[in-house]
Formats: structure tokens, sequence, C-alpha cells
């Protein structure tokens, strides 16, 4: 029981800035706060207006993020690459499939992969303004971001494999980077040496070749490679 509740605990932990959960997710800063903390902007009539959050963060009060919230931006950013939607329009899409399963956090609930995907993308024309063609390319874009989030036996979301590529690249990115809320404090690692991606980029920086830390860590160069290409995003 007390072992449950500590993973609990970490799962919920509020533990990620927007700025750091932006990197991880490679999604622009501003979404990741509007989806995460609402928004105020000034409607056309100049009257002050705001924007709900999409998600239920951790950490309101100091702008914190967990894990479970990562897992929710992760899939929610499915719907960015295939759509260039209205925030207000998904954070209503979200509160639709909400209602529908019950479920505080619905894009990560159990029930998503089995009705939720199809609550979401049935109601998509009417709340995203897509068409039939972009309904399935929203369903595809669905299983492959929940496809690289690893579950519990209770079905709960444990590990996270970050896309390391360009939004395009999506079915053919390697999971080599993983984020586990029990190594390394949350922060991205390699998936095979639970090492760091930064330590990685800051040894290529200082003139470490692929071979020498592909050695060093027993993993495949193309790890190496796939850590770089991740960590290069921050740098840019």
């Amino acid at each position: 029981m007390t072992q449950h509740v500590e993973k609990a605990a970490i799962f919920d932990k509020p533990t990620y800035p927007a700025s750091e959960a932006a990197y991880i997710l490679n999604l622009p800063p501003a979404t990741v706060k509007a989806w995460s903390f609402g928004q105020s902007y000034r409607g056309g009539d100049g009257k002050a207006k705001q924007f709900k959050a999409v998600i239920h963060a951790a950490d309101s009060q100091h702008k914190l993020l967990s894990f479970a919230n990562l897992c929710e931006l992760h899939i929610l950013a499915a719907i960015r690459r295939v759509h260039g939607v209205r925030l207000s329009k998904v954070r209503d899409a979200v509160e639709y499939v909400r209602n529908k399963l019950g479920a505080d956090r619905p894009l990560i609930d159990r029930q998503f992969m089995t009705n939720g995907i199809d609550l979401f993308v049935e109601q998509a024309p009417k709340l995203l303004n897509v068409s039939q063609q972009g309904q399935e390319a929203l369903r595809d874009e669905f299983m492959e971001a929940l496809a690289r989030i690893e579950r519990d036996s209770k079905g709960n979301p444990v590990r996270l494999f970050p896309y390391s590529r360009s939004s395009g690249q999506t079915a053919e990115q390697p999971k080599a980077i993983v984020i586990d809320p029990a190594l390394s404090f949350g922060r991205p690692v390699l998936t095979g040496a639970a090492v760091p991606t930064d330590i990685i980029f800051d040894r290529f920086q200082a003139g470490d070749s692929l071979e020498d830390m592909a050695l060093d860590y027993n993993v495949d160069e193309k790890e190496i490679e796939e850590a770089l290409r991740f960590e290069q995003r921050r740098a840019g």
C-alpha cells in the first residue's frame, strides 16, 4: 500500500516548469502555459478575457507541472501536430471527453485508449472543424502518442518516450529517450542506460565522440545521436 502511495506521489509531484515541459515535448512555451495555467487576453471588443486551462496542473500557484501533466500535454500535442486549431476549441473538446468518461484526466485515463479516442474523433468535426480525412489523421496521431506512454498493471502511466525528431517523422522515431519519475528526478535520460541527455550533449560539446560515449554507456551510437538530436532543440 505504501509503495503504491509513493508511486502515486511521484506521478503527481509538481516538478516541471512550463519552459522545461515545452522543451521535453517540443511545444511552444506559450502553448504549454495556456493549456496548463490558462491565459489572459483581449477580445475583439477590447475587453479583458480569460482562457481557461485545458488540464489540471499539479501546482497552479507556483506554475509547476507533474509527470501526469507531461503525459496529458504529450497527448494534446497530437492535436497540435495535425490541426492548427484555436486553444479554446481544444479545451472544449477535452471537456466533452472529460464529461463523457467521467474522468478527471481523460487524456491519460485507461478509458481513453478504448472509447475515449472514438468520442474525441466523432466530435472533432463539430468542435475542431476538421474533415473526414482530418479525423483519421487525428486518430492515427492519438494512437502514435499513446504508444509512447508505458503503463503499469493498473493502467497508470509510468514512463513517457518523448519525440526526439520533427513532427513530420513521428511514425519512424525510436524510443531512445525516456521520462521516468523514478530516474534522474524525472529528467530526460537514455532509455538503455539512464544517462541524462544533457550530460551527453555537454560531453559532445566538450569534444567527446559518439563512439566513445556509446562505449562508455554500453549503448548503440544511434542512441547517442538521438540524445543529441533531442538536446539540440533546446540549444537552438
